[in-house]
């Protein structure tokens, strides 16, 4: 997966099953969240095929994983949401094995990342925590923008919001743009990982 936000090549939603690594998220007992992979940019199409054409006897949740970001027009900024996964959504299912069955019945459908007859895998205690940590339980609200503070040299040494645990992994900042990233061990690799960030005088 490609956390910054940029573009991001996966499987098409009319080709071949994934080849990416499974990634389960446990949630609560029996219910893990899964990712299903489609083509950037149709996401929220993928969604609504799910709405309209999967039982949800066999899916709880679906989501398309956002954050907040400050972009500059015409010398002031506004709040605009993107995208934190491009090409990905995720679902909560206690019946991975038949949801994957309909899915694969239609080419249109998102299909499990990896290989879904592979031995499911659990994600890490820490990429659950980063996951609710920004998006909240259930993974309901948007990653939203850190507030920082940055020294006399322009660096960024404080923050307060979800960039707060990782300001000392901050691998590249744009103030102008309004964005960090910084490196993160997650979903078995360090992501770059990117953070909409407010300074003061700011939109909220």
């Amino acid at each position: 997966m490609d956390m910054s936000g940029g573009k991001t090549d996966c499987i098409s939603v009319q080709g071949d099953v994934p080849v990416l690594t499974d990634t389960v998220m446990k949630e609560g007992t029996s219910v893990k969240w899964y990712v299903l992979c489609t083509d950037s940019g149709r996401e929220q199409e993928a969604v609504e095929l799910m709405e309209k054409k999967i039982s949800r006897e066999l899916w709880g949740k679906c989501r398309i994983l956002k954050k907040q970001q400050l972009f500059r027009t015409q010398g002031r900024y506004l709040l605009s949401r993107k995208d934190m996964f491009p090409g990905y959504i995720f679902v909560s299912t206690e019946s991975p094995e038949e949801l994957a069955r309909e899915l694969e019945r239609a080419k249109r459908f998102p299909q499990l990342a990896g290989s879904y007859r592979a031995d499911i895998v659990p994600v890490e205690q820490k990429d659950l925590h980063f996951l609710e940590n920004v998006c909240g339980k259930g993974l309901e609200h948007d990653m939203r923008l850190s507030t920082v503070r940055v020294d006399e040299d322009g660096q960024v040494r404080s923050a307060v919001g979800a960039l707060e645990p990782y300001v000392g992994r901050i691998t590249r900042q744009r103030l102008r743009h309004r964005y960090v990233t910084a490196e993160i061990p997650l979903f078995c690799r360090r992501a770059e990982v990117l953070f909409g960030i407010r300074m003061d005088g700011d939109p909220a």
